[in-house]
């Protein structure tokens, strides 16, 4: 079987078993196992293990087991997936386990005003040596699986108030805490404190991982989401591969901003895509998704070098999904054709867009959790939408080598940037960087730091030219903008006020013909150039996007750098990453089209091509061939001026252009 750093296509099978739901493997069959690996072939499988409701869905010794079993299903899973070559991973959930808390409450963590979590233990707790790793030993001793995919974790774990918790802050710290923990933000030391929880986090999974591999190092571990866009910070346990469930919702979107995160952490990494959907908004039902829908979300995360494994749940039973599953042969077709150009592919550094640890970690009211993504998503479809070739980054893997990105680009800021950064990235700039600067928060933080520009209020006193859509909405709620050409709306913006040399690229007005204001600004900075722009974009285009918002960006990107390959035309949405595979590069372009971020599409079938496509690259001679893969087509092209000119017809789903020189 391939280790998981070598798997590129994987089935990810889950249900979170609870006694209601009857006897485990009373239709789970040999030969279901068997024709799904084969019609599939899949490098890996995971299954249900123990989901969040701490039900084991094998006959377990460690007394946690469901209440009854047709025969010892984990035993066949082994053996028919070692048969067929295919890897058997485990589905596990960690510091989430309700039976767990439920028979040993002072195992549960405890909160700030006095009441304990119903399901989640805390780090320190007897958990994870009484139960999670012999549990996970036993995995190995007795089935000789070849992971753990262990779930409910990081995003699962809560701020613990326990004596012993305080008492080690305390200790380790040497802060004093006369008034007792802090408990709510704003509160003295409430950050400290909630950085020990961190590490705390840290060394659980440290501790269960360094236990177990002492004992079965061949045993492959991850904990869900560690070290990914939900924990962005540096590398810090022994874990074997990164990984994560992407949302049924919104789903390409999500995997574009997931995985544009994974490549900087220099791992073995995968996303799981769902392959199911809400049956509609508000409803928690999930419906199957289309193969084309599933393979648009694939796209987007082996376009960056990453594998890619399909989440569907398992039945009632433990048995698979028959039906669903092999309805997804498209997609197992889709993916090996694919995996010559794709996959351990090195992006090629272009752009890239900030994600703050700083920021994030003081926004979350929880550990490690979303919190406000929609400036980041939204900015990340943006940048897509607009045919950068980019990355997301944050202070630790920039601040050794930041000069490697030809463009910079930091979204909106909810509550603070590290005036360290700050300064970075003003140097950045200063050394002969571009730097774009997207948010009011955002902008008046550099402001406040020596960039070229101030920000300005804008004046209410006019209020005719506010999109009329409500009654006694407020004045400084939408105002037009334009570039010149077209006129668009956006959501409480600033003005930009350049203190020096400055182009402004777009306009504020409160109507057409009244006064314009400077919204997007360029600024040359020493050697560098910075761009402003007065309003949180990415949170605009992901509630309701607009071409202009494309437009815009296309114009200030291409006013700051020539990028390594250019769309020069696409009559549709078409996404690029720069990827060298092998010495060669290999330009992915996945189709953006379709009702992926439309709440009320839950699945569709067609997803309309991308065409009329032409496409530059910057090359130091003429390539000796161009092929559009996985078709191996040879692509006529013309040379000139240090860059190679072809045109594609279209774009379904994904391909790649190889540039063979």
């Amino acid at each position: 079987m391939k280790k998981r750093k070598d798997s590129f296509w994987g089935i990810h099978c889950d249900y979170h078993a609870q006694p209601w739901m009857g006897t485990v493997g009373k239709t789970l069959c040999e030969d279901d196992i068997r024709k799904i690996c084969r019609e599939l072939k899949p490098d890996f499988w995971q299954i249900d293990c123990k989901g969040h409701f701490g039900y084991a869905t094998y006959p377990t010794k460690c007394g946690n087991a469901m209440p009854d079993f047709a025969f010892d299903t984990l035993e066949m899973w082994r053996r028919v997936t070692r048969e067929e070559g295919v890897a058997l991973y485990m589905h596990y959930s960690g510091v989430w386990d309700e039976k767990y808390c439920r028979e040993h409450p002072e195992a549960r963590a405890l909160r700030s005003d006095g009441s304990y979590c119903h399901a989640m233990t805390y780090r320190a707790s007897k958990y994870v040596d009484d139960l999670l790793i012999p549990q996970i030993c036993e995995l190995a001793e007795k089935y000789e699986v070849d992971g753990i995919w262990l779930d409910g974790e990081c995003w699962a774990s809560e701020i613990d108030y326990h004596p012993e918790t305080v008492e080690g802050f305390i200790r380790e710290t040497g802060i004093e805490l006369p008034d007792g923990a802090p408990k709510n933000v704003g509160d003295p030391y409430f950050e400290e404190y909630r950085n020990y929880n961190r590490e705390l986090f840290r060394r659980y999974v440290r501790h269960y991982v360094d236990t177990i591999h002492e004992k079965y190092p061949d045993l492959q571990l991850t904990s869900n989401w560690i070290f990914s866009i939900h924990m962005p910070e540096p590398v810090s346990a022994g874990v074997d591969f990164l990984s994560g469930d992407n949302m049924p919702s919104d789903s390409l979107f999500s995997a574009r901003y997931v995985s544009r995160y994974m490549p900087q952490q220099n791992m073995p990494w995968d996303i799981m895509g769902m392959g199911q959907r809400y049956a509609s908004k508000g409803v928690v039902e999930l419906l199957p998704e289309h193969p084309v829908q599933v393979m648009q979300q694939a796209a987007a995360v082996i376009s960056l070098g990453g594998a890619f494994q399909v989440g569907l749940s398992q039945l009632f039973d433990g048995s698979p999904n028959t039906v669903n599953l092999l309805s997804l042969k498209e997609v197992a077709e889709f993916m090996k054709a694919r995996e010559p150009f794709c996959f351990k592919g090195r992006v090629i550094p272009q752009a890239a867009m900030l994600i703050s640890t700083y920021d994030r970690y003081l926004e979350s009211d929880r550990l490690f959790v979303l919190g406000d993504i929609d400036s980041k998503r939204g900015l990340t479809a943006l940048l897509c939408d607009s045919g950068q070739s980019f990355e997301l980054v944050s202070e630790h893997s920039i601040k050794e080598n930041i000069n490697r990105f030809a463009m910079l680009v930091v979204p909106e800021t909810i509550k603070e940037l590290h005036p360290d950064t700050v300064k970075l990235l003003l140097d950045y700039a200063r050394d002969g960087g571009n730097l774009v600067l997207v948010g009011t928060k955002t902008c008046e933080i550099f402001a406040s730091h020596g960039a070229p520009f101030t920000v300005g209020e804008i004046e209410d006193n006019l209020p005719e030219g506010r999109f009329l859509c409500q009654q006694n909405e407020p004045k400084d709620q939408r105002f037009w903008y334009t570039d010149g050409k077209t006129v668009g709306g956006v959501m409480y913006p600033k003005r930009i006020v350049p203190t020096g040399e400055h182009e402004v690229v777009a306009h504020l007005c409160y109507s057409i013909k009244t006064e314009k204001h400077p919204f997007a600004v360029i600024m040359p900075w020493h050697s560098g150039k910075i761009a402003a722009i007065g309003a949180d974009l990415g949170t605009e285009y992901n509630k309701s996007s607009q071409y202009l918002h494309r437009d815009l960006m296309k114009l200030i990107a291409g006013k700051l750098y020539t990028p390594l390959a250019r769309i020069e035309r696409s009559l549709g949405h078409l996404e690029i990453v720069c990827l060298e595979k092998n010495g060669r590069l290999m330009l992915q372009l996945v189709n953006g089209n379709g009702n992926h971020n439309n709440i009320n599409c839950s699945t569709e079938d067609f997803i309309p091509p991308v065409v009329d496509i032409r496409i530059s690259v910057a090359t130091d001679r003429a390539p000796e061939k161009i092929l559009l893969q996985p078709d191996g087509r040879e692509l006529a092209f013309e040379y000139k001026n240090g860059r190679a000119y072809f045109d594609i017809d279209r774009v379904y789903i994904h391909s790649i252009a190889e540039i063979v020189k």
